[in-house]
């Protein structure tokens, strides 16, 4: 109930007293609990006023007399002339909170309602601020009329709940006591939930069962799947925030509008919300009528941001890229790779469809899909190199298979028309047609020109040239020949020979002594 929030803000810059509760109002709530437990919710009124926790200027605005006439849609006592106060979602378009220039002043309960599946149902008062008057009284209780932000009206035209706005000037005192004046009841906003869970309330309370089957035609007429949800996720104070106007029938299901969201059911996919601006683009896409059908769980958080999962895709939100769909093949690709917290990261657009493929950029990468290959996926570099020649509408057309790996830490990613590769000295470039045919029977990355170093340039009209880190491909477009230039690597520098020293002369060996003769005996 936000409205309230405003209200009490709006007091405060006007300078009208706020406080803190206090020990006695502490202890006023446990008075008006004991007295709850003994008496009606008039009877309650009457007492509680006792104790000072309730104030009637207005003896008969308040003597709330139960309505003789019964409407099947907003229940028992539905004329002005009941006594009993609007809803406000009858007053405030459909949207079940206090309407600004109101806040939450009390409450009560009506047991064993059908509108809450059999338990208790929580009803709201959302009293007028005095804001009409910079100082409208120091008493506390109710203030002048003259001060009040809304007017007594009843029989709201186009409505079957005409009940009174803004006549019935009481307060129980169980919510925001520390607003010590109010005006009247402007409206009542009504809960499965108790409303100390989701509003500044304490747990002081009230009961009249006569209010059981109070309802508008402006609220959500019955307990169903989608009002079980709801009140699981805890109704006004949930994600979702309140109901807004009533539960409508859509192809195959049911669903029901929140001021943050929206709950979506079927019977094979059972009732689940989106929130937010993935509910919001959801809706774009034609919610449940749509390319994406009824949500099939609940919204899972992924990071800095949320994702919900359909019938036929996906869509992923962040603050930094938005909210945008994945949708069937796509979608289930996404998913193998990790989703949102994979190496792809969240998609950044919406979903392209060319020709007979689709494709889906994200952060750090591509997906594209065609009947004939599948959906494939390119890397952060391939797939930024891939948009700026254009995409699936430039030249290189769509995809054939996912990006390969190469040894030395390269990629490689084959297109209709073209290749383009990457490696961490050159960057991603491509090569196309002709070029690309004829660079793979080299061996591509890894034959003898290596990876594409820049953009296909046209050295003069009719030829295209496309430069690699060994060399260069031309293409002729008017003979269609293609000329491979591979640069011969540098010569080996020819080694200067060690010189020869230059042996010196054998030094002439001495003479051999003869030897002396022996004498013959």
């Amino acid at each position: 109930m936000t409205a309230t929030t405003d209200a009490l803000a709006g007091l405060e810059e006007a300078g009208h007293e706020v406080r803190a509760s206090t020990l006695s109002q502490r202890a006023v709530d446990r008075v008006t609990g004991w007295l709850a437990g003994r008496t009606s919710r008039r009877g309650f009124l009457v007492r509680a006023g006792l104790v000072g926790t309730a104030l009637a200027v207005d003896p008969t605005g308040y003597l709330l007399r139960p309505g003789t006439a019964y409407a099947s849609v907003c229940g028992p006592g539905t004329g002005s002339t009941s006594g009993w106060t609007v809803f406000c979602a009858t007053i405030n378009d459909g949207v079940n909170t206090c309407p600004p220039g109101s806040i939450a002043a009390g409450w009560w309960k009506a047991d064993g309602a059908s509108l809450c599946g059999g338990k208790a149902r929580y009803i709201v008062d959302c009293n007028a601020t005095c804001s009409r008057c910079s100082s409208p009284g120091a008493r506390a209780g109710i203030c002048s009329s003259s001060c009040w932000s809304c007017h007594c009206t009843g029989s709201v035209k186009g409505s079957c709940d005409q009940r009174k706005n803004c006549c019935n000037a009481f307060r129980y005192g169980q919510c925001n006591t520390q607003v010590r004046q109010v005006g009247a009841v402007q409206c009542r906003v009504v809960s499965c939930t108790p409303p100390w869970t989701w509003e500044n309330c304490s747990t002081a309370p009230a009961t009249d069962n006569r209010t059981r089957d109070h309802n508008s035609d402006h609220l959500p007429l019955a307990w169903t799947p989608l009002t079980a949800r709801y009140t699981a996720l805890g109704e006004n104070g949930s994600v979702l925030g309140a109901s807004v106007w009533r539960e409508f029938a859509v192809g195959g299901g049911r669903a029901q509008r929140y001021q943050r969201g929206r709950i979506s059911w079927s019977a094979g996919t059972g009732a689940h919300e989106t929130v937010g601006a993935v509910s919001t683009r959801f809706v774009v896409l034609g919610a449940e009528a749509g390319v994406l059908g009824f949500p099939v769980g609940p919204p899972s958080t992924t990071g800095t941001g949320r994702a919900s999962r359909f019938q036929r895709g996906r869509i992923s939100w962040s603050p930094a890229t938005g909210a945008w769909e994945t949708l069937t093949e796509i979608a289930v690709r996404y998913e193998r790779e990790g989703a949102e917290g994979g190496r792809l990261g969240y998609p950044v657009a919406a979903e392209a469809s060319v020709g007979p493929g689709r494709t889906s950029v994200f952060e750090r990468g591509l997906i594209a899909f065609t009947p004939a290959t599948g959906a494939v996926v390119l890397g952060r570099a391939a797939a930024v190199r891939y948009t700026a020649t254009g995409g699936p509408l430039g030249p290189l057309g769509l995809p054939t298979a996912d990006e390969t790996a190469l040894p030395d830490g390269g990629t490689a990613t084959t297109f209709e028309h073209g290749r383009i590769s990457t490696s961490p000295a050159t960057g991603a470039w491509d090569v196309r047609g002709a070029i690309a045919d004829r660079y793979v029977e080299t061996g591509a990355e890894q034959g003898p020109l290596g990876y594409p170093t820049g953009p296909e340039e046209v050295p003069s009209p009719g030829l295209r040239r496309s430069p690699f880190q060994h060399g260069r491909i031309t293409l002729d477009e008017t003979t269609g020949a293609v000329t491979v230039e591979t640069d011969a690597p540098p010569a080996e520098p020819t080694p200067t020979p060690t010189a020869i020293p230059t042996p010196t002369d054998t030094p002439t060996p001495t003479d051999t002594p003869t030897p002396t003769a022996t004498a013959t005996p």
